[in-house]
């Protein structure tokens, strides 16, 4: 499932009070969707990555003190408990990553953890909800080809999760980098709209796999090369990004950013008109569908920031220029990703019902 959903999901597992067992490739968000969760839940979050573990160490090293075993506390079970007893009325998220990429002892630790909610002597507190992550295992079914050493749980613990599959998801990784600040460069957005399959390799035969991490990591690179030509080179930004995504992919990339003429036409511009000229509905017309996407939700965005009467029009009368399919999938988008104030707001616009009833002409 994607982003959204999953976010959904797990935030409805911990409702219950049932502990969520997020299953994805590396690199597609997960930790990501975790943060996001604490966020809207105004949750404390420790993060516990259970592959830089060893034997003992989340139980604690034994020590004697009056004649009487006791065990010492981990920093991150004491930033737990530091956590859990303020008064503020926030829950506090202890997020367990990596949990099949430890040793087979580290992960007995971890699940009385997890599952007891205790471990020599220490309890988790009534405010404390457990997230655990992991790669696929290549005995699950659908993740064949997966390659991770991974150590693989028993049936009996399987089952004390709520699983939930992740996926990459291309629009909302799209949507995601558009987003505030934006997070990724247009360039990248416009490239992996082209080529939403290079968002996310995991079984490429290329030792370096495209993720949806590796290409934020991309777009900080390119940042700072376009900030710095006189100091660094464009082969030395290539050897970059073939560093995080994979020679086949870098060299495609390094190709469409080489041959980028003319810059997308720009929201703010977009809104500035009380009407669209022929020159600019003829401009639209001429782009690719890929561009017309991303127009259309960097459109959306500014939408949903400045709602009134003229800017609708305007929106709509963008949209009745694009090709009718691509219409109505971002039609289909605006309901399903978009706040209802805005879907609503279109709904009572003329112009917008126009546009989509045009579609079936």
């Amino acid at each position: 499932m994607r982003f959204s959903e999953t976010l959904n999901t797990v935030d409805l597992i911990l409702e219950a009070k049932d502990v969520p067992l997020i299953i994805g490739e590396a690199g597609i968000g997960k930790t990501a969707l975790v943060k996001e969760l604490s966020k809207r839940t105004n949750s404390h979050l420790v993060t516990i990555d259970a592959n830089l573990l060893k034997e003992g160490e989340i139980g604690g090293l034994p020590i004697v003190e009056n004649r009487k075993t006791v065990y010492a506390i981990h920093n991150k079970l004491a930033e737990v408990e530091k956590l859990a007893g303020l008064e503020d009325d926030k829950n506090v998220i202890l997020f367990i990553d990596e949990l099949n990429r430890c040793e087979h002892a580290v992960q007995q630790e971890l699940m009385n953890l997890i599952l007891n909610r205790e471990i020599n002597g220490y309890y988790l507190a009534d405010k404390v909800r457990v997230i655990t992550a992991m790669n696929p295992s290549n005995k699950y079914e659908s993740f064949e080809s997966s390659d991770y050493q991974v150590v693989d749980m028993d049936a009996a613990q399987e089952d004390r999760f709520v699983w939930v599959e992740m996926d990459a998801d291309v629009k909302e990784w799209i949507r995601w980098g558009m987003g505030q600040g934006d997070k990724v460069h247009g360039n990248i957005i416009e490239f992996i709209s082209t080529f939403p399959e290079y968002l996310h390799t995991p079984y490429s035969r290329e030792s370096i796999k495209a993720t949806p991490r590796s290409w934020e990591r991309v777009s900080k690179a390119y940042k700072v090369y376009n900030d710095n030509k006189d100091k660094f080179s464009i082969d030395i930004f290539y050897n970059v990004v073939k560093g995080n995504v994979g020679v086949s992919i870098a060299t495609d990339f390094m190709n469409f950013i080489k041959n980028i003429k003319n810059p997308l036409i720009k929201a703010e511009e977009l809104f500035s008109y009380e009407v669209l000229g022929v020159e600019l509905k003829d401009r639209i017309k001429r782009e690719s569908q890929s561009r017309l996407y991303i127009m259309a939700k960097n459109s959306l965005s500014f939408l949903e920031k400045n709602i009134n009467e003229k800017n609708i029009n305007i929106f709509a009368n963008i949209l009745m220029n694009y090709p009718k399919d691509l219409r109505l999938g971002i039609m289909k988008e605006i309901k399903s990703d978009y706040s209802t104030e805005l879907y609503k707001e279109l709904l009572e616009a003329d112009t917008f019902l126009d546009a989509f009833f045009s579609i079936y002409e």
